[in-house]
């Protein structure tokens, strides 16, 4: 028999009341004005970096992971460009607007985030094993870390990361009440002991968190270990291409330890839904973690916006590429003020010409 979760139920009734209000700030604070903030500083980020990266000539097989890495990480902040709006439209159009809209966003625009979070993750497992191989193992740099790899190790990230989401897309359908607002439906499937058990505890855990994190700290670790010894044996007089790659190491070991620190949301999510269930009724207003529903989303968006940020603290390369990319901007700008200005003037004295010969 189909379980559905009508949004007219008791949830509604707990949202009539005075913590109604406090729901409605707490969307608008921490979902649209932190939310709306973050997607905006990483689409920009992501944009400058997509940009730059772009323009190598020769991209190394790093710099073309970071450059996968950054148009992911773009996909994932605009799936999740609806979050600041619903903050928005309930705050200042009423708890009922959008409230279809919601639904459909939650059960299908919400998973395609959680795809590209996915395809981001092994992204980052890539840019992290480049690394590795070329300060751990450095041997094996020349048929390991090539463009070639990293193009088929992507194009697989995107193919499985969304076979083994596309189940979520159909667990629940939308149905519509007497007033013509949805609730969901969730399917036979959903309560069958062992696909809850197999596929969305043990292979999901294991695939959107265990196995990343296990592997990204395993190589992170060894990669500071490797980088301790040879700044040791680094003389001052180190080559810019020696501190470019150091930089761009340290780079790739932030990117890891964010992802390590973000990503944890969601696995808390996955225990408190062992905890509290139905976990959709608990995360709405009214509920025990109705303050917690956006941490999970707020912090996947903060994972692919602070990219940037670690390029521009850590890579030097980048900062330099980055100031002269404005600079370069400010400079077509000035030309072409300068261009207008002396066309205007040359239109203005032909005009005065025309009337003096006129007279």
């Amino acid at each position: 028999m189909d379980s559905t979760t009508d949004s007219s139920g008791p949830t509604d009734a707990g949202a009539e009341d005075a913590n109604r209000e406090a729901c409605m700030m707490y969307y608008l604070l921490f979902g649209s004005c932190l939310g709306g903030s973050i997607l905006i500083f990483g689409v920009l980020g992501n944009i400058v970096t997509i940009i730059i990266m772009s323009r190598e000539r020769k991209k190394s097989s790093s710099i073309y992971s970071l450059l996968m890495l950054a148009i992911t990480d773009l996909f994932v902040l605009l799936a999740y460009s609806y979050l600041p709006v619903i903050g928005f439209r309930k705050y200042f159009f009423g708890w009922w607007a959008g409230h279809n809209f919601n639904h459909i966003a939650t059960l299908y625009i919400k998973e395609a985030a959680r795809v590209f979070n996915q395809i981001s993750a092994f992204i980052t497992m890539i840019v992290a094993m480049q690394r590795y191989i070329s300060v751990c193992v450095p041997h094996r740099a020349k048929t390991m870390c090539t463009v070639r790899l990293v193009q088929i190790l992507t194009c697989t990230s995107y193919i499985s990361s969304f076979v083994f989401y596309l189940p979520n897309f159909f667990l629940y359908s939308l149905k519509q009440n007497e007033q013509g607002r949805y609730y969901t439906v969730s399917h036979p499937i959903i309560s069958d002991p062992a696909f809850q058990w197999v596929y969305m505890t043990v292979l999901t855990m294991s695939i959107s968190y265990i196995i990343p994190v296990s592997i990204l700290l395993f190589m992170a670790v060894n990669i500071m270990r490797s980088l301790r010894q040879q700044s040791r044996a680094m003389n001052s007089h180190s080559d810019e291409r020696t501190k470019a790659a150091k930089g761009l190491t340290i780079t790739s070991v932030a990117i890891v330890l964010m992802f390590v620190v973000c990503q944890s949301f969601t696995s808390a999510t996955r225990i408190l839904m062992w905890i509290f269930d139905p976990y959709l009724d608990y995360s709405r207003c009214g509920g025990h973690l109705q303050f917690y529903a956006f941490v999970p989303h707020v912090a996947l968006m903060f994972n692919s916006a602070i990219n940037f940020l670690c390029y521009i603290l850590f890579a030097k390369t980048f900062r330099r590429k980055l100031v002269a990319l404005f600079r370069r901007t400010n400079a077509v700008d000035d030309v072409t003020s300068a261009l207008n200005y002396q066309q205007a003037k040359a239109q203005n004295k032909r005009i005065s010409t025309v009337i003096v010969d006129h007279k």
